[in-house]
């Protein structure tokens, strides 16, 4: 088996065949599909299952977050490689192919994990990858990142759209649509269970780089991205998505960085909310900050 394309579904069962049907029209190498149900409370995605004769179904008892979806699925995988690929996506074009040989090639074996550039369904770019989160970053979204944009994506933005057509190095691969080879997730171990969304697959990246492997954008692997960019702090004050991402992007600089960097990243982020509230009055951005801080 050359590939395990891992799914996780919640609630997307048109997305998730949509996503299934474009791996079966341009996937030509060998493959499975695995079909990962993170308790939906929609049970249509039960038909799959005989809709695509072969497709491996697992079906969550609860909803157990992204990372330990897919942990489920990587830990029956046969694939040489597995790919990780979001429910709310599709292929534009023969990607897997694309991307399993380019792993192959002998001077790539010290590449990880590897992933495409992705599309918004209009066209336009979507984040595709981004450098490792840094206490760096994290002073410079505090308004310095706009003395100069550029240089600030090329060195430091952990969510980067790919403008350029060469193959290169980078901290990070997009959870979206992440490829990596199985005997190297043997050695670094999957997901980190503690996460139940948002930053798994940076702390995942971060481990596969302190094991000595790269992680690489491929991309004349294409694939759209229905997601619409990063979930951050907006106006819309999600403030149960903010105690999620506050609480997993906590959980990465302590186990990438120790407790006391933990610490000074909710300082900075704590300050750019109150920054916000300042400039936009608006009460929200005074309970996001308090909410950074308890995370």
């Amino acid at each position: 088996m050359d590939v395990s394309v891992i799914i996780v579904n919640y609630n997307t069962t048109a997305l998730t065949r949509q996503c299934i049907a474009s791996v079966k029209a341009f996937t030509r190498l060998s493959y499975e599909i695995i079909l990962v149900d993170n308790a939906s409370k929609d049970r249509s995605i039960l038909g799959l299952a005989q809709e695509f004769p072969g497709l491996v179904l697992i079906a969550q008892k609860e909803n157990l977050g992204f990372g330990r979806a897919n942990n489920a699925g990587i830990e029956i995988a046969k694939g040489k490689y597995v790919f990780l690929l979001n429910s709310d996506t599709y292929l534009l074009n023969d990607a897997i192919d694309v991307l399993f040989h380019y792993m192959e090639q002998p001077q790539h074996q010290h590449v990880g994990c590897s992933g495409g550039d992705l599309f918004a369904e209009d066209g336009n770019k979507q984040t595709s990858y981004g450098h490792l989160p840094s206490i760096a970053e994290a002073i410079g979204a505090l308004g310095f990142l706009k003395l100069n944009r550029s240089w600030f994506d090329r060195h430091l933005s952990s969510g980067v759209k790919n403008k350029e057509d060469r193959i290169r190095e980078v901290g990070y691969i997009c959870g979206a649509d992440s490829f990596i080879r199985k005997s190297v997730l043997e050695k670094t171990g999957a997901f980190d269970p503690r996460f139940f969304l948002y930053y798994e697959e940076t702390e995942l990246s971060y481990r596969i780089k302190k094991s000595g492997y790269i992680s690489v954008l491929v991309p004349q692997a294409k694939i759209v991205h229905l997601e619409g960019g990063s979930q951050t702090v907006s106006d819309d004050f999600n403030f149960r998505k903010i105690e999620i991402y506050s609480a997993s992007r906590t959980l990465y600089f302590k186990l990438c960085f120790g407790p006391l960097t933990a610490f000074l990243s909710k300082v900075i982020y704590a300050v750019q909310a109150l920054i916000f509230f300042i400039v936009k009055r608006k009460s929200g951005y005074l309970k996001t900050a308090g909410i950074i801080m308890r995370s």
